[in-house]
């Protein structure tokens, strides 16, 4: 978790402009990296919490566009044999927010939808039973998601967010840039 902080940092302060703080920017560009709690898909215990990066294109003075890239992953023990299976979701898809405030210094509200893809797969570890080890597996299938969320600028085009939701994560929170 230490190393996922100092490397957000980094980028912030790498790609950090001039410029003035900001909200929402129908002609800007957003680079959200984000942490979350909980995943609709996931069996069992969380091993890697969801991570996601996602970007969002502002279209008109309400409405931007985007995409994000998510991961996370599970373990779930099955007792009568000792089974466990890790599994992992890779997501992609594609956003839409409207944006509730007029334009500010700082804050922007939002909300928003999501469509994508959901790469699911799972992986057997544990002893054999009389030669017999169950498959690993993978799957894919339609993946949707809604949100509702904030974004605050600290400074220098840059900033933190937070979402509720059903998607990546319940909640997911993390930096933002503006490019």
């Amino acid at each position: 978790m230490k190393k996922v902080l100092t490397t957000v940092t980094a980028i912030v302060i790498l790609f950090a402009a001039n410029l003035f703080a900001q909200g929402y920017n129908q002609n800007g560009k957003a680079l959200n990296i984000g942490l979350g709690f909980g995943f609709a898909g996931a069996s069992g215990d969380a091993t890697i919490p969801p991570v996601s990066v996602g970007m969002q294109f502002g279209m008109t003075d309400k409405i931007s566009v985007g995409g994000i890239v998510g991961y996370t992953g599970s373990n779930e023990k099955l007792g009568l044999f000792d089974w466990e299976y890790d599994y992992s979701y890779i997501l992609i898809g594609a956003r839409g927010e409207y944006h509730f405030m007029e334009p500010s210094n700082k804050l922007d509200a939002y909300g928003g939808l999501t469509l994508g893809y959901n790469v699911a797969s799972a992986s057997f570890k544990g002893k054999s039973v009389y030669g017999f080890n169950p498959p690993s597996a993978s799957a894919g299938g339609l993946f949707y998601g809604f949100h509702l969320g904030a974004r605050y600028a600290l400074g220098n085009n840059w900033g933190v967010f937070g979402e509720l939701g059903y998607g990546i994560g319940y909640i997911t929170a993390g930096a933002f840039l503006r490019l």
